[in-house]
């Protein structure tokens, strides 16, 4: 977890054997994961709410939650096309992703951490309505509105799966065996 967001572990980095040890990992891709039936028994299974993208960090956090641990393995090889799914960048890439982080985060993390994503996405989102609406028409200029109804349209579904992932928010802080303070320093800084 990079300052809320999800991060591939060497993603695009040429590879100059940095990942050639074995090594704890906060969290694994779903793309490229062995789990064990008692895992899946103690944690429960993926979130059909998020459908793409997320899915693998909310399941791994909950399981990290539970004092489950992870772990690296060079010597694994999968091929895993990044989006593949949607596209890259593509309106229902970023619906989802958007979405999706503000629920895993509602979901698992500390109060505070969650709540920060959720200012910060509705403040982000006032600024390009500033930039792309609001300037132009000031200006005389055409309103450039794609981003704005985009990012609003995406709070307003997370807002509709809000409700059901507080009740499990709840469940899941109930069931946690490792506080958020041994979880968050896995996080890393942007």
């Amino acid at each position: 977890i990079e300052g809320g967001y999800g991060a591939d572990r060497g993603f695009l980095e040429p590879d100059d054997g940095q990942y050639d040890e074995p090594a704890d990992v906060f969290a694994w891709c779903g793309g490229a994961v062995l789990l064990r039936r008692s895992y899946l028994d103690d944690v429960g299974l993926f979130d059909e709410r998020f459908r793409v993208y997320y899915e693998d960090t909310d399941l791994s956090w909950r399981g990290r939650s539970r004092g489950w641990r992870y772990r690296y393995v060079p010597d694994a090889r999968v091929r895993h096309i990044h989006a593949a799914s949607t596209g890259e960048g593509s309106p229902v890439f970023q619906h989802y992703v958007e979405r999706n982080r503000l629920l895993m985060l509602v979901k698992n993390a500390p109060a505070r951490m969650a709540a920060n994503a959720v200012w910060r996405y509705q403040l982000t989102t006032l600024s390009y309505a500033r930039r792309d609406i609001v300037v132009p028409l000031v200006g005389l200029h055409r309103p450039k509105t794609t981003i704005v109804w985009r990012r609003v349209r995406s709070f307003a579904d997370f807002l509709r799966q809000l409700p059901p992932t507080l009740r499990e928010r709840r469940r899941i802080r109930r069931a946690a065996t490792v506080g958020d303070g041994e979880l968050l320093a896995w996080a890393v800084r942007r």
